[in-house]
């Protein structure tokens, strides 16, 4: 090979042109000089660090109210499998997003962590909460306590949409003279020290006490006619109350 050409293709390799066409003081054509300045900006361009939990903890303090920091936190402690910090943090985001993006994001975490941590309180306990909350014991007709459905929602949520057409139609032809019901915007500010007395997560969830006040009976999330139709049945039964 030629001095002149070994040194061509020198110049070449070390401007990164060696292969594709384009030759050093030649007019090259533009789409090949865009697909080099792709390919190139790619190699060069490394997939940033994750944040560690203690940066994220700093985001979190310098700009408390934002949903997106609450949710990358949380997210973090779902990573690091420490799912009761991922709940308060999705939480948060849940109420400070407010339907945003953001807000849906951790609505659908909070589905994805371990039942137990996004069950509602249920239990004898609960009658104190519903006392305090001017809830049980509702007269209906004859003076017979009526028990009580507590649905929480929000607009954006797609599955409480569908939750609502079930619960509305089963009201309607079977229970409406025989509970009381309630529906609970969780965005709404008024709303949340229910959300925190019933521990309620991820959105739809729904609370069945019977006529003491007592949750016997929750869903979570929209899982078709049969988890409303079991939770209705074991208020209205004339029987005692299991807690599920």
């Amino acid at each position: 090979m030629k001095t002149g050409k070994l040194n061509l293709l020198v110049a070449m390799v070390s401007l990164g042109l060696a292969g594709t066409g384009i030759v050093p003081g030649q007019a090259a054509p533009a789409s090949k000089v865009r697909t080099l300045a792709m390919s190139q900006a790619g190699a060069g361009t490394a997939k940033a660090p994750a944040k560690s939990i203690e940066q994220l903890h700093q985001e979190v303090q310098a700009n408390p109210t934002a949903a997106a920091a609450r949710l990358a936190l949380g997210q973090a402690y779902m990573s690091a499998k420490d799912y009761v910090k991922a709940r308060e943090q999705l939480r948060l985001a849940v109420r400070l997003g407010k339907g945003s993006p953001d807000a849906q994001r951790a609505n659908q975490a909070l589905m994805a962590l371990p039942h137990a941590l996004v069950k509602p309180k249920t239990g004898a306990e609960t009658r104190m909460i519903a006392s305090m909350l001017g809830l049980g014991r509702t007269r209906g007709a004859g003076g017979a306590a009526r028990p009580t459905v507590i649905d929480f929602y929000a607009s954006w949520c797609q599955p409480c949409k569908q939750l609502d057409g079930v619960m509305g139609r089963l009201l309607k032809d079977s229970y409406s003279d025989k509970v009381k019901y309630m529906r609970v915007d969780v965005d709404d500010p008024n709303s949340q020290a229910l959300l925190d007395q019933y521990e309620v997560s991820p959105i739809p969830t729904v609370v069945f006490l019977n006529s003491e006040g007592e949750v016997v009976s929750y869903s979570v999330g929209f899982s078709g006619e049969h988890a409303v139709r079991d939770g209705l049945s074991k208020i209205t039964a004339t029987s005692g109350s299991g807690t599920n």
